[in-house]
């Protein structure tokens, strides 16, 4: 039988015998409550059979009235059964070791990317343009050095003639200072097919490391089948013709 006190909520299990058929004063051994404990409803009833006994009645004696029934405590008719509180698990240790070792794999990949780089690139030429944008050196198939970026082209009317004017930036993506050769300015049609070309050759002779020169060279009435326009560097041996302005 559960028995709950209802000043502190303390559960105690005891035997529902112990507390008699008309219940018992009980006192919570926690809080020092104290009421009265009726069997529950289920409890069996013990019916007690008469006895005839043929010996002759003691004689009266005069009535006491009975002590008031002090309430036991239930400690002593058991022991508290509220549960216990599940321990709490102990927080994991930072594992030092573990962050050394991983301090230790990140440096040796981080160092094999920097001095192994040609190789890097070598296998995968994608991350060329990641070494150039951190500034450093690597072996490509560009022997010039040199990239052409940012092309762009505008069409200007002036008395009845179309002039086309393109522009760009001639980047260098090594640490060294570099030449500037001559640009090869292709006209293509919409299929990709050669239709106009010419050379240009830009103010600057050189650019610095890692700098940019801008360049920009003109003609006279485009081809209507224009459609496209592709620049490209010339290495100094092919460079033959002047430029046409």
């Amino acid at each position: 039988m559960i028995l709950t006190c209802s000043s502190c909520s303390t559960r105690y299990s005891i035997n529902a015998a112990s507390i008699g058929p008309e219940g018992r004063m009980v006192k919570c051994a926690k809080c020092g409550h104290k009421w009265r404990e009726f069997p529950p409803e289920d409890a069996p009833i013990t019916l007690d059979e008469p006895v005839v006994d043929d010996a002759p009645a003691p004689e009266p004696r005069e009535e006491v009235a009975p002590a008031p029934e002090a309430g036991m405590s239930i400690e002593e008719m058991t022991r508290a059964t509220k549960p216990r509180p599940r321990p709490k698990p102990e927080p994991k240790k930072r594992s030092w070791l573990g962050w050394l070792i991983f301090l230790i794999i990140l440096g040796g990949l981080g160092a094999g990317a920097y001095y192994g780089r040609n190789f890097v690139v070598q296998i995968m030429p994608g991350t060329a343009s990641l070494y150039h944008s951190l500034k450093l050196d690597v072996k490509t198939a560009n022997t010039l050095g040199l990239e052409i970026r940012n092309v762009q082209n505008t069409s200007v009317e002036e008395n009845g003639v179309i002039r086309l004017t393109v522009t760009g930036e001639i980047v260098n993506i090594t640490s060294e200072e570099r030449p500037i050769p001559r640009i090869a300015i292709q006209l293509v049609d919409s299929e990709g097919l050669h239709v106009y070309s010419w050379q240009a050759k830009p103010k600057a002779e050189k650019v610095g490391p890692w700098e940019k020169v801008e360049f920009s060279s003109s003609m006279n009435q485009p081809p209507a089948e224009a459609k496209h326009i592709k620049a490209n560097l010339i290495a100094p041996r092919k460079a033959v013709t002047d430029d046409k302005q």
